[in-house]
């Protein structure tokens, strides 16, 4: 038995208070200042696609996994469309993005309501005319990718017209539409990448060739490439409700800068390279929208420097935070005013409160540096044992006030 929207959002119970704190304590960190207790997420994503399979590709958000949440047990009471079946239905994702939502709604914390259209990390790539290719439990992927002597050819009048990006448009008009009565549940935007990622995707890894042998190409792919990001994602925020500059992301709210960027590629750059053939275009993606923070997953520590000192990139997050040393790294971030979106990592063998407490030491002089989202080792995206959410959200309060 499968559920309807209906009766999925007669679960949906919105703090509205609850929310609005979370709103301003995010909003202090963007603006550099101190917040009354550091940002925190909490929230249950019930959203395994395959019974006793929770890998990142069996998960519809990897991203935005909350923990220490309360269940939602009415989920297992339901039987779930697989990802192939939300791709080709919008009622069909709205529905499997909305037990989240329940979950993180259910759960005390800083943790804003935002679902978004899920249609892969290829829809910039699609309007250039790439196909998309997907196995029934497996998020989709880019196929049938064009030649190299068309790449730069496209029409920039038609992009809303091709590729992914009709689909996009219904599911958010669909969205908005069913959340009429739920205005505090938001529709994000959907995954645009960034220009290095989407130049990736375009040409795999010729791409670098391209850098190091043909620069005109490359940097005539990129400017185009970008000017796509800008204009999908111009043309999205009105039919989101959102401004320009602000917005929402997952749990996430956006208070100085309206707009993500995805850096992953850029882990296998110098930071020569960086800065001369991918940076320029980072940062004309987050200007047009008053600024904006960039996600990388890998180690990119060798990029951090760059992104420190962008005025543009307003706050960082990290696809695996267990590759860094927050205990250095956040003071950078507070000396920057810039922040970090997510943060340490729990250990498997530590305990709630010694992993509260080894994060609120990295704190100390830089608690306006994190928006703070636990999270458990390992890359199998696993819940862990968490503390009754109300005992783990005034524990990290008291800690917070330690430092």
């Amino acid at each position: 038995m499968y559920a309807d929207v209906n009766v999925v959002l007669d679960m949906l119970q919105v703090d509205e208070a609850c929310l609005q704190q979370g709103r301003d304590r995010q909003a202090a960190v963007w603006r550099g200042e101190v917040p009354d207790r550091v940002p925190l997420l909490l929230g249950r994503s019930e959203s395994r696609q395959v019974a006793d399979r929770v890998g990142p590709q069996y998960l519809r958000l990897c991203e935005h996994q909350l923990r220490g949440g309360y269940p939602v047990s009415e989920y297992h009471e339901y039987d779930h469309f697989t990802l192939r079946e939300q791709f080709n239905d919008p009622r069909k994702m709205l529905i499997e993005a909305l037990w989240d939502v329940i979950g993180w709604a259910r759960t005390p914390s800083d943790a804003q309501l935002s679902l978004r259209p899920n249609y892969g990390v290829g829809i910039v790539a699609s309007v250039f005319g790439c196909g998309t290719d997907m196995n029934e439990n497996d998020m989709p992927w880019v196929s049938r990718r064009p030649p190299k002597e068309v790449l730069l050819d496209i029409d920039l009048d038609r992009l809303c017209e091709v590729g992914l990006f009709p689909r996009v448009i219904e599911f958010v008009q669909r969205a908005r539409e069913a959340l009429r009565d739920f205005p505090q549940v938001h529709v994000f935007m959907p995954d645009l990448q960034g220009p290095i990622n989407t130049a990736f995707l375009l040409r795999e890894q010729d791409i670098m060739l391209d850098m190091l042998e043909n620069e005109p190409f490359f940097h005539s792919l990129m400017k185009i490439i970008t000017e796509v990001f800008i204009r999908l994602t111009r043309r999205l925020k009105p039919e989101l409700g959102e401004p320009a500059d602000t917005g929402y992301h997952g749990s996430l709210y956006m208070a100085g800068g309206g707009v993500r960027v995805v850096d992953d590629v850029s882990v296998m750059l110098s930071p020569v390279q960086y800065r001369e053939c991918v940076l320029p275009y980072v940062r004309r993606c987050l200007a047009a929208f008053g600024g904006g923070w960039v996600h990388s997953c890998g180690n990119i520590s060798h990029q951090l420097d760059a992104y420190l000192e962008t005025p543009e990139i307003r706050g960082v997050n990290f696809g695996e935070p267990e590759y860094y040393d927050f205990q250095a790294l956040l003071p950078r971030f507070a000396a920057a005013r810039t922040f970090c979106y997510g943060g340490p990592v729990r250990e498997l063998d530590e305990s709630a409160e010694g992993y509260l407490r080894r994060v609120a030491d990295c704190l100390r002089g830089a608690k306006q540096s994190l928006i703070f989202m636990p999270r458990y080792r390992g890359q199998d995206m696993a819940e862990g044992q968490w503390p009754d959410p109300a005992e783990l959200s005034a524990m990290w309060a008291a800690l917070c006030n330690e430092v």
